[in-house]
């Protein structure tokens, strides 16, 4: 099996994600940077059931709000940093956090589309994480 590997991509102000990936097998986002998004800095949406850490985030900065370039609509919204897919085997590791500190905006949200109110899935899956920081603006961790 030969990975997909996306490096250092960059995405700001985006009036959804500023990245998703819908139904994938062994992709990884490495050295990522997003900030000021509506929804999400990245999210995955289905990850094919291959084993662990096949799909994954490897290493990044994701900023909830900059806080010199602000983006209104953001403020009015509650992204989160990661949005984790609604399946098994996802790996975050190396990825920093910054400025969620506002209404119900998380660094990490679980399950992605289950927040939805006509959702019928609830979630539960497993996801690994390793060697994430979290500056002390950063209220809220995870949000379910």
């Amino acid at each position: 099996m030969i990975p997909a590997n996306f490096y250092r991509l960059t995405s700001w102000k985006n009036k959804r994600n500023g990245a998703i990936a819908e139904k994938v097998g062994t992709v990884n986002f490495i050295d990522f940077k997003t900030a000021d998004n509506l929804l999400a800095g990245m999210e995955f949406s289905l990850t094919n059931l291959l084993g662990d850490k096949m799909a994954s985030v490897q290493g990044g900065t994701v900023v909830g709000r900059s806080l010199g370039n602000l983006e209104p609509d953001v403020i009015f919204d509650s992204p989160h940093g990661i949005i984790t897919p609604r399946t098994e085997n996802f790996y975050i590791t190396g990825v920093s956090f910054y400025n969620f500190n506002w209404d119900k905006a998380a660094a990490l949200g679980t399950c992605s589309h289950c927040f939805h109110p006509a959702a019928t899935d609830s979630g539960a899956r497993t996801i690994k994480l390793s060697d994430l920081t979290f500056d002390e603006s950063v209220t809220k961790r995870i949000r379910y």
